[in-house]
């Protein structure tokens, strides 16, 4: 295993494709469709780094981030938004949000394993 990951999307397609990518390269996923607990979550498995979501159906993944960042448990955890707002402008807003990188959908998964890596790895 090379590291947790958690996963918060609540699209079926999308959650099935970041956890088949990220399992067939030997790191072990752990899934949300909603965030919630993912404070707890986070911090029991141990993960990190956190793939979330920026739409999501109970808090937004502002929200969830300023949950993870405001606890001492997760506060170091990496959070990468994977949204579909790509315009310049909504990416600039994410990354003074706070979140550590953005990724766009559609996702280049290649890219995205090559991002998890280098996470993973410090």
């Amino acid at each position: 295993m090379t590291g947790t990951v958690v996963i918060v999307e609540d699209n079926v397609m999308n959650m099935k494709l970041l956890d088949q990518a990220l399992s067939i390269a030997g790191y072990r996923t752990v899934k949300s469709p909603d965030g919630e607990g993912l404070v707890e979550l986070a911090a029991g498995s141990g993960a990190k780094l956190v793939l979330m979501d920026i739409q999501l159906p109970t808090r937004s993944g502002v929200d969830l981030l300023k949950l993870l960042k405001g606890d001492a448990r997760t506060a170091s955890v990496t959070v990468v938004a994977v949204t579909a707002f790509a315009d310049p402008d909504s990416v600039a807003a994410f990354l003074k949000e706070g979140f550590d990188q953005v990724i766009t959908k559609p996702i280049s998964i290649r890219k995205l394993l090559d991002d998890v890596a280098g996470y993973c790895a410090s």
